[in-house]
């Protein structure tokens, strides 16, 4: 039996990210519009730190012109 073996392709998962959490610094916010999109970027911060093992705290605040998340730790 004959085998042809081929290198295979690297594959890099790209990283799918809608929100900025691993650029945020302590003190950076990104602000958002729709509050139902305001809600699920909370969310999606909640797990993004439980899934990276990370102390980091996020909070949302309403303000004039929407809600901005912020990293405060």
């Amino acid at each position: 039996m004959l085998t042809i073996e081929k290198p295979r392709p690297e594959f890099e998962l790209a990283l799918r990210s809608r929100y900025p959490f691993a650029e945020m610094l302590v003190g950076d916010s990104f602000l958002i519009t729709d509050h139902r999109k305001a809600e699920s970027a909370r969310i999606s911060a909640i797990h993004f730190a439980k899934r990276q093992q990370t102390e980091w705290k996020f909070t949302m605040r309403k303000m004039r012109d929407g809600w901005r998340l912020f990293r405060i730790a």
